[in-house]
């Protein structure tokens, strides 16, 4: 499935749902949607501007690496993704392992 429609279901399901969380993890709540970002609250530290980009590139790294689902954030740090790859990861769970598989 194209990466932007996994990004719309994903972004839809957050806002849907209000919460983000994997068992063992800290949890993430929505705040709001702009053109490029979402905002999330952090259970953990302060409110967080999360790029859709960079949702993107986690996104294709889960396509490509479908073992990064189970690894955990720091994962995505081989990507590029860092001091936001826990929201990140989070987020991804809203959708099965299975979504990724292409």
């Amino acid at each position: 499935m194209d990466s932007k429609i996994l990004l719309g279901k994903i972004i839809q399901r957050f806002k849907d749902q209000k919460e983000s969380q994997v068992i063992g993890y800290n949890s993430f709540g929505f705040i709001r949607e702009t053109n490029d970002a979402v905002y999330v609250t952090r259970q953990a530290g302060k409110d967080t501007k999360i790029p859709f980009s960079k949702i993107l590139v986690a996104i294709d790294a889960f396509k490509e690496s479908p073992e990064l689902y189970n690894e955990g954030p720091g994962s995505l740090r081989k990507f590029g993704i860092t001091h936001i790859n826990s929201p990140i990861w989070s987020i991804l769970h809203l959708l099965s392992q299975n979504d990724y598989k292409e």
